[in-house]
């Protein structure tokens, strides 16, 4: 029995170095397949170190700064398959042409953080040029090139990257960005300084027809919202016309002033009677409301979706816009 183990440990080395030597050649194929592809149908193409093939008659040489490799990359991109199918697009047009355009959706340049894992080795080694005499993209630019497989991490595809700009620190860019934003829109703006490194603006629309304090945990509070981004694209609402103006009323859904849960501390301000978590930057503002005013609230994605964003509709690092109303208790 004690000579069973040190055999079954060999076998499995086998395996292994058997199942990896079968994965590189399957590699090297597949490397062989397509530059003999390349060659045929875009003898242009030029290979990046790693294997992404750049399309040189797509070129279109930016006039900005050069790509140095920072943390952040702020891009436009269409995908396609390698036989020009659409695959997906932040340009309004593209989408529309390719009868994938929806009024709810954000169309516009993406912030992607380069050193994360959904952001491939394939579109930097793209980006950078490694290896193939372009250099780096300048800001401005736009580049094609097909990406293989194993360097996206599955199915190959073409990108058609524009290069807006390029940063290290997300959120200085973002604060910077807000900042000249409100200087050009809301110059009355009042900056809540004290919330977590600041990028939160208070806006008053209108005032309340009779003088009322700031809310407490006494106050009967209802709101009527809509949220916007920073290119006053309407995202959400609870107010009937506006979602009917906006292209996205349902008969589903009720629209009604919502109950706020006020609270002292803006994380635990919650809605409705179910206590719904709602993003810091809109339950901020009910510590800076007077009862039955009308504000706008600014912020920066901190305070909102951050990373993430919502789907399609909110992208990574995107400031918003709440427009609040607070009004009397529904009958």
């Amino acid at each position: 029995m004690k000579k069973i183990f040190p055999i079954l440990i060999c076998l499995a080395l086998v395996g292994v170095s058997c199942a990896r030597q079968a994965e590189i050649d399957s590699d090297a194929l597949s490397a062989e397949a397509l530059a003999a592809y390349m060659q045929k149908y875009h003898p242009d193409a030029v290979k990046t170190t790693k294997g992404a093939w750049i399309y040189q008659n797509d070129e279109v040489a930016g006039t900005g700064e050069e790509y140095k490799g920072e943390a952040f990359i702020r891009m436009d991109y269409t995908i396609t398959d390698r036989d020009g199918r659409f695959v997906g697009s932040t340009l309004v047009d593209v989408n529309k042409s390719n009868k994938n355009y929806s009024s709810r959706n954000y169309y516009g340049p993406m912030v992607r953080y380069a050193g994360s894992s959904s952001f491939s080795e394939g579109l930097k080694d793209m980006i950078k040029g490694s290896g193939t005499g372009l250099g780096p993209m300048k800001m401005g630019g736009t580049r094609k090139a097909l990406v293989p497989s194993w360097l996206l991490g599955g199915t190959e595809a073409v990108y058609s990257i524009t290069l807006v700009e390029a940063f290290e620190d997300v959120d200085v860019w973002e604060k910077d960005s807000l900042a000249r934003y409100i200087a050009a829109n809301y110059p009355d703006a009042v900056e809540d300084t004290l919330i977590s490194g600041g990028g939160w603006y208070y806006v008053l629309k209108k005032a309340a027809e009779e003088e009322t304090g700031l809310l407490t945990a006494d106050s009967t509070i209802y709101c009527n919202y809509t949220l916007r981004d920073l290119a006053d694209r309407v995202i959400d609402t609870n107010v009937e016309k506006v979602a009917q103006q906006n292209g996205f009323y349902s008969s589903e859904t009720t629209y009604s002033p919502a109950l706020i849960n006020w609270d002292s501390d803006y994380t635990k301000i919650t809605m409705t009677t179910s206590e719904t978590d709602v993003v810091d930057g809109f339950a901020n503002a009910f510590l800076h409301m007077h009862q039955y005013e009308t504000a706008i609230v600014i912020f920066r994605s901190f305070f909102g979706y951050s990373y993430s964003g919502s789907g399609n509709t909110i992208p990574a690092y995107c400031p918003l816009s709440f427009e609040i109303e607070l009004v009397k208790a529904p009958n």
